[in-house]
This record gives structure tokens, C-alpha cells and sequence, in this order.
């Protein structure tokens, strides 16, 4: 799942227009988001003590997303942590249900040869506490952020095991208890399919993790490892990294651009585990293209909500060729991608996307055929740290609690 975006992976980009509860949007800016000043880099003023005319403006928005997430209609792909490090440049949305506010929709339009999405930005260490499995640090890696808890080298063995599981022990590893639902990154092997991210399901010593990889064969060679938190759904997994009630703690040490620096978060309490009701289930896999509303969450018939701040939707499109490909996939988009990202505060654990926005998706699949939607529906505690006084006010929006994803294959 690392490797293809996974169940739960970063999109190509995390919303980026006024500022969002879900962070998926965070503050917005005038033009493509750079920030402006006057003389030395600042406000300036007008005549003998105007008002300032040049305040600063945001110019990236950031969203850290840390998830228990389970697949819908899936259940063979059991559940798991999920944590999206999203920091980009600010792109004011196409569209927006209630402009300057934390609720309600946005919406962004992106164009690959006009309009394409923003890159991921490098913006130094994150730092989470709190999790059932123990702190975790994530680091930009070329194209994204991952959270590895260990990593080495050493000898290494193959050996297929029972129901699609092999067993990899590796010379000189520090597995552990807790490293039970991450996921393992091997290269070095000469057979292909013994090298790849799989999930970790057990642990029988220090050197030896048992993982869910059923092309394994048998190989002894070289390896390089990592273990990797945060990576998403695994099979049969039997713990539960963020329980009711955990507090969670985000720090950042700036790097890379050094567009964030914020004080590490107040103790935020998880949204707790939900059930969708039985439209919302359906809907998350067959989302409507005919540009009509939609409704999700847990408020409505057949589903239950446990307690949570806010309930959002974040919903992401490709037309991206998905021949051969995972179920769960999401390749770049080939020509158009929407994202749609929408907040409910308090509530009934119901929110729906309004036509406007659908219909934004209508058009898109129009000009270039949708060929996956990927739908979050998330029950969140947040927070929202601004940046220290002397950067640009950009804010990063930190979710912590249980995510249930759909995706759809029109």
C-alpha cells in the first residue's frame, strides 16, 4: 500500500483555498498563494497612519491526518493506522459553500496542462504522541512523507507460510510487539515479489516478522529494511492504534521550505469509531456522476456515531489509467482531478455536497472520464496551530480519530 498511495496514501494534493477545519484547505491567499509584502516585509501603511494595505497573506496550507482506517465493503483488508503529511503551496478553490468559513464545502478544479496539482512540499520532521503503539516520527521522502519506526541492513531469508503470509527474518533486526500492524520495506531480492512494502501481521522474535505476501517463494540475499508506521490497512490486524479517548500530541521540527512552525499541539482527543448508515455505505462506492447531491455519514438509518468534534468528507478523483493496477489505487490524474472537501461541526454525524460541487465533478468526467474515486468519511478531533509570528500565517490543520474509505470505479 506505501508504494501505489495504499488505502488511505496522500493525494497529489491537500486542498488549498480558505481556511478548513479538515485542513484540506487551509488559509487562503490572493493570487497562487504567494506571499506579499511591502518595503522590509511587511504591512505598509497609507497616508499618516492608514489602515495596512499589504497584511500578510497565507502561502501554503498543511494538513496532518492521523487515522484508524478501514476499507468499506472490504473487510479482508482489515484496518490500520494512516497518517497523510500534506503541506503545499495555497491555491484558492473553484468553488466554496460558505466563503471564510470553517464549515461547508470546497472545492478545487485542477487541469494537468494549465491548472495541475500542487506538489508536496518538504517542511521538516513530524512528531505524534499519544498512539497505542508509541511516539512516531515522519519525514518527507522524495515524493511524500513516511513514518518509519526502524530501519538497517542484513543478511535476510525468505519463507512462505500459512493463508498468504511469509515469514522474513533478517540479521541484525529490532522488530517488536508494536511493530504488529506497520508495514515492512524490503529491496535487495532477486525474486520481485520478495521485495515490496507488505503488512506485518506477527512478530516472532527480534529478527523475524511474519507478513502478509502471498507470491513469497523462497530466497536468501542482501537486504535493506525498513518498518514503517502509518502505512495503512492491514489483514487480520489485531491492534487498534488509536482507541476512544486517546490524546494526541503533534510537533513539527522545521525543515525543507520552512513554510510551518508551530508549537507542538494541545492534547487532541481521537473521534471515536462509527458505523455509516446504510445510504452513506452505499454511497461511498457508487458515487453519482448526474452532478445531484450527496449525503454521508453516520446519523441516518442503520448507523451509529461515537463521539467526535466534526465529521468531514474529503473526496478525490483520477482519470488515470487503473488497468492492472490495485483496487485502492490512485495513479495521477491524466488530465482533470477534482477534490471536494467538506466539514460539519457537531451535528447529527450527517453532511451533504451540494450540487455545485458534484456538478463540478460531473464536468470533469465529462471532458475526461473519471476512472476511480477515492471517498473519506471521517470522524475527527482537531486542531488548527498557526505559525509562529514572523512566517507567513499559514495554518495546519491536525485530524486525529477513525476514517472509513470508499472507492468507486465508474
Amino acid at each position: 500500500m506505501p508504494d501505489d498511495d495504499g488505502a488511505g496514501g496522500s493525494s497529489t494534493s491537500a486542498g488549498h483555498g480558505g481556511s478548513s477545519v479538515s485542513g484540506e484547505g487551509g488559509s487562503s491567499s490572493s493570487g497562487e498563494g504567494g506571499s506579499s509584502s511591502s518595503g522590509e516585509g511587511g504591512s505598509s501603511s497609507s497616508g499618516e497612519g492608514g489602515s495596512d494595505r499589504c497584511a500578510p497573506v497565507a502561502t501554503h496550507n498543511g494538513i496532518i491526518s492521523i487515522q484508524e482506517i478501514s476499507i468499506q465493503g472490504v473487510p479482508q483488508a482489515g484496518h490500520g493506522l494512516t497518517v497523510q503529511v500534506l503541506f503545499t503551496a495555497s491555491r484558492p478553490p473553484t468553488y466554496e459553500e460558505r466563503p471564510g468559513q470553517v464549515e461547508g464545502c470546497k472545492a478545487w478544479v485542477y487541469d494537468t496542462e494549465d491548472s495541475p496539482p500542487p506538489a508536496l512540499t518538504d517542511q521538516g520532521e513530524i512528531t505524534i504522541a499519544g498512539l497505542e503503539g508509541g511516539p512516531i516520527a515522519c519525514r518527507f521522502a522524495g515524493s511524500g512523507y513516511v513514518c518509519p519506526t526502524s530501519t538497517g541492513a542484513g543478511q535476510a531469508s525468505v519463507a512462505p507460510g500459512q493463508a498468504g503470509t511469509a515469514a522474513y527474518t533478517i540479521e541484525g533486526a529490532t522488530f517488536s510487539a508494536a511493530d504488529v500492524g506497520r508495514y515492512l520495506r524490503v529491496t535487495g531480492a532477486a525474486n520481485a515479489k520478495n521485495q515490496g512494502a507488505f503488512p506485518i501481521v506477527a512478530v516472532e522474535s527480534s529478527t523475524t516478522a511474519i507478513v502478509v505476501n502471498q507470491g513469497a517463494a523462497e530466497e536468501a540475499f542482501a537486504a535493506e529494511y525498513t518498518v514503517l508506521a502509518g502505512a495503512g490497512p492491514v489483514p487480520n490486524n489485531p491492534t487498534n492504534p488509536i482507541e476512544g479517548g486517546d490524546e494526541v500530541v503533534v510537533g513539527i521540527s522545521p525543515g525543507g521550505e520552512m513554510a510551518f512552525d508551530f508549537p507542538d499541539s494541545a492534547p487532541i482527543v481521537a473521534g471515536e469509531a462509527f458505523t455509516p448508515d446504510t445510504a452513506s455505505a452505499a454511497a461511498l462506492v457508487a458515487v453519482p456522476l448526474d452532478g445531484s447531491p450527496l449525503t454521508l455519514g453516520c446519523g441516518g438509518p442503520g448507523g451509529s456515531c461515537g463521539p467526535a468534534q466534526a465529521t468531514i468528507v474529503r473526496l478525490t478523483s483520477t482519470d488515470g489509467d487503473v488497468e492492472g493496477a490495485s483496487p485502492f489505487a490512485m495513479p495521477p490524474p491524466a488530465r482533470k482531478q477534482v477534490e471536494i472537501q467538506c466539514v460539519a461541526l457537531g451535528g447529527d454525524g450527517t453532511l451533504t455536497i451540494p450540487a455545485e460541487a458534484m456538478k463540478l465533478l460531473q464536468e470533469a468526467h465529462q471532458a475526461s472520464p473519471i476512472s476511480r474515486i477515492r471517498t473519506a468519511l471521517m470522524r475527527e478531533g482537531w486542531a488548527a496551530p498557526a505559525n509562529a509570528a514572523s512566517l507567513p500565517p499559514n495554518i495546519t490543520t491536525l485530524l486525529v480519530g477513525h476514517g472509513l474509505l470508499g472507492f468507486t470505479s465508474p
